[in-house]
């Protein structure tokens, strides 16, 4: 019978989303004196993450911000006691340093998480090493906060183009002044209204649930309620890329964490992906990442 103890997974969960920046766009962001002291590199939701927990050996390279939308988990970082994250709560994990955290057994967190980098970046984690209460008196405050990671998750959806990079990183400096001076984002929120709600959202949704799946554009058009050509159209225009490529994107970035986190090969990651043979697979991946499946598992892999 399956215990909580060996269910325990770094990714892979239902719903869940997440964006990884290819290295050749990482090395513009680093040389750019316009978000060269505070870029993105990695962005994703996990929600409800049941049995989620992630131990690290080694000290990160990058920082880390974990905001906690819903239910619980706990994190560690280098020698300090570990520590309860609960609903609305956010913490900072510096780089340098080693780390563990995990959704909460019987009410599992839903997190929103970035890593960052930048040589601003050790300096925005000052104070901020354990969890930290994200204030919200009124439903707009929280809603605008996570419309912001949802905004930057968006811009990132094309990890290729620099602009679009530069306008996330610059998101993610309004991001952390939400978090670290409240009382004035509380005043600044009060009377915006919650704007209406985005199909694009529920599209990439859906892509993120079914993405080991096969889909067409008329079951995605479907599932928001619109003609196949007015769903390509505006899908294309919010995200900067039609929506069979992002589903491709989605699906690489799918694959580039089993490289990461499992012993599995690259021919069964691409057929679990839904590729059906490597050169497809392989010729996808390095043009979307810049570089292939096995120099990506090489340079990443945890163990």
């Amino acid at each position: 019978m399956a215990t909580s103890s060996n269910l325990k997974k770094k990714s892979g969960f239902v719903g869940e989303r997440f964006t990884i920046v290819p290295p050749k766009i990482l090395e513009a962001a680093s040389a750019d004196p316009r978000i060269s002291d505070l870029y993105i590199t990695a962005i994703g939701y996990f929600p409800q993450a049941q049995y989620h927990q992630n131990n690290s050996r080694e000290s990160i390279s990058s920082c880390v911000l974990i905001f906690c939308k819903e239910g619980k988990g706990w994190i560690k970082i280098g020698n300090k006691h570990k520590q309860q994250i609960e609903a609305n709560q956010y913490v900072i994990i510096p780089s340098g340093e080693e780390y563990s955290y995990g959704a909460d057994a019987k009410n599992p967190w839903t997190i929103y998480w970035i890593y960052f980098d930048g040589t601003k970046a050790q300096l925005m984690c000052k104070d901020l090493n354990k969890p930290q209460k994200a204030v919200s008196f009124v439903d707009s405050h929280a809603y605008y906060r996570i419309e912001l990671f949802e905004e930057i998750y968006f811009m990132l959806g094309d990890g290729r183009n620099i602009d679009r990079m530069t306008y996330a990183s610059l998101c993610f400096h309004h991001l952390l002044a939400t978090l670290t001076f409240t009382d004035l984002y509380l005043l600044a929120t009060t009377n915006r209204r919650k704007p209406a709600d985005n199909f694009v959202n529920v599209a990439i949704s859906y892509m993120s649930e079914y993405v080991e799946s096969t889909l067409s554009i008329n079951d995605l058009a479907t599932k928001c309620g619109y003609s196949r050509s007015h769903f390509t159209h505006t899908f294309t225009r919010e995200m900067g890329m039609p929506p069979k490529g992002y589903f491709l994107k989605m699906k690489i970035e799918r694959a580039c964490m089993l490289l990461k986190n499992t012993n599995e090969s690259i021919i069964e990651i691409a057929m679990r992906m839904g590729f059906g043979e490597g050169q497809y697979f392989s010729r996808t991946f390095k043009k979307i990442m810049g570089i292939t499946a096995t120099q990506y598992r090489r340079q990443n892999r945890i163990n």
